[in-house]
């Protein structure tokens, strides 16, 4: 009996094996790819983000906010450029007298900039100091730290956030014309 058993379950298992690999063998492939909506088009897309960041913009305005939350305005001027390949790179210079030597340095950068469109942030990566490329890189530049990006008409408003996620500055750049 169990013998009997045993037969009628190898050859049941050899039958739906066959039917499940005969059934697969007769379906074609499909002749066009699958359509969807195109990753790359409209206002929010990775592409139109590019697009906006990229050209030339002068420093309005660059605001420090200290831990317990107050914002004080720092003279400075600055240029950043950002190009069509991701690349990154500032150059500007401190008003103040009393400006340290790591706010002096956070203004004269290089970098290829990561763009995340879903939580709105920017990224800096292999940041790089032109000017003193065996210097150590300023706490600001720090990998870990993410610039919130938003657009209002012709500026851009980046929010430097440490790695707590607290802001730690807030900069206005007003894009350059053509």
């Amino acid at each position: 009996m169990l013998r009997h058993l045993r037969t009628v379950v190898w050859v049941t298992s050899a039958a739906l094996a066959l039917g499940t690999v005969a059934a697969c063998a007769t379906s074609r492939p499909r002749q066009r790819p699958v359509e969807g909506g195109a990753v790359d088009a409209g206002a929010g897309s990775l592409a139109s983000v590019r697009k906006q960041f990229e050209g030339t913009w002068n420093l309005v305005s660059a605001d420090l906010v200290s831990p317990a939350g107050e914002r004080m305005t720092v003279r400075a001027s600055a240029v950043l450029i950002y190009d069509a390949y991701g690349n990154l790179s500032m150059k500007g210079a401190y008003d103040d007298p009393a400006a340290t030597a790591e706010q002096k340095a956070a203004l004269n950068v290089a970098c290829r900039a990561v763009i995340d469109t879903q939580r709105q942030v920017l990224r800096m990566q292999d940041v790089q100091q032109p000017d003193a490329p065996s210097a150590q890189l300023p706490t600001a530049m720090a990998a870990n730290r993410e610039r919130a990006y938003a657009f209002e008409g012709d500026l851009l408003i980046l929010t430097v956030k440490d790695s707590a996620g607290r802001v730690t500055a807030v900069n206005t750049w007003r894009k350059q014309a053509r």
